[in-house]
């Protein structure tokens, strides 16, 4: 049994929004899960119940529907068809940022996936006010996919590398549970990233002998201090892991950690990166703070993000 259950995708209409479909597939097919396509119409209206054979309404007396609705979801129910998956389509009536919500609540053990932008919709406002609701208010875990045009979207997605960023704190690892999971699933690559925090760039690389004082050589062993603490770390993690048969790789970066995530997935470039959404330090208060919302905007990595459970008393 895995920590996904349901994978729900949120679609508009849009051929950018079925970006998400191909990565959806692939959870599906790596942990055995249902997927559920979701369309959310804001206002009601008849809707031609293929299966049935007769109209449907979707009216506040009947805001979810079950059905297939070729003008809705027909099309993204046979492209997983033809990927050899099964798609159960939903229609709800109202406000897409409470009913994206409300169906992921349906289902046991929900990951909503999602692209980063479209057309109407949810998509107009995709990490606008829709996908910021979602990711700010969601229990359960959001992928977030860079959205593409028909011709540059992945026909097949497959997960062999997948980058977990650590700070050293038991909130940043409770992302490890689902990435653990999926590596298991998958065969792929555990990729364990974490940032030092040292700003080594803002130091001049050579002082000179006025600012080669005991403070200056003093800031500089701290950073070595924190960049070794950050390496023996990972390598504790990724040895405890590798006993259990995992393929585990660590890279230790220095400086800004908003920058060195970012370059690390241009440069890396993983097929997934897992953090949680907030936390104590580093990686902890990136999220909708800077590293985070950099990664969503300006990285083309999947992005799954995991809400920290609070421990009791906190």
């Amino acid at each position: 049994m895995t920590s996904i259950g349901t994978i729900v995708v949120p679609l508009d209409g849009s051929q950018l929004a079925e970006t998400a479909l191909p990565y959806a597939a692939a959870l599906a097919r790596a942990v055995g899960a249902e997927i559920v396509l979701l369309r959310v119409v804001e206002e009601m209206r008849p809707l031609y119940d293929a299966r049935r054979r007769e109209v449907v309404w979707v009216d506040p007396a009947n805001p979810r529907q079950e059905l297939l609705s070729p003008e809705l979801l027909g099309a993204a129910v046979e492209r997983l068809a033809g990927l050899g998956l099964k798609a159960q389509p939903v229609v709800r009536l109202g406000d897409p940022r409470k009913e994206i919500l409300a169906e992921a609540e349906q289902h046991a053990d929900p990951v909503i996936v999602l692209a980063s932008h479209g057309r109407g919709g949810l998509g107009r406002v995709l990490l606008g006010s829709v996908a910021t609701r979602v990711l700010q208010l969601s229990t359960c875990p959001v992928l977030v996919v860079r959205a593409r045009e028909t011709d540059a979207q992945p026909a097949h997605v497959a997960f062999t590398q997948i980058a977990v960023p650590l700070d050293g704190s038991r909130e940043a690892e409770q992302a490890l549970p689902i990435a653990l999971d999926l590596v298991r699933a998958t065969g792929a690559t555990l990729q364990l990233v974490r940032v030092a925090e040292t700003f080594r760039h803002e130091l001049p690389e050579d002082p000179g002998p006025v600012l080669r004082t005991p403070s200056y050589e003093a800031i500089l062993q701290r950073f070595d201090q924190m960049e070794a603490e950050a390496r023996d770390y990972l390598q504790a993690m990724a040895e405890q892991l590798r006993e259990q048969g995992l393929t585990v790789t660590v890279e230790v970066r220095s400086g800004d950690p908003w920058d060195e995530l970012l370059d690390y997935t241009r440069t890396i470039r993983p097929d997934l990166m897992v953090m949680t959404t907030h936390g104590r330090g580093g990686v902890a208060r990136w999220f909708f703070g800077s590293v985070a919302d950099r990664l969503l905007t300006h990285s083309d990595v999947p992005l799954l993000l995991i809400r920290v459970r609070e421990a009791e008393g906190d």
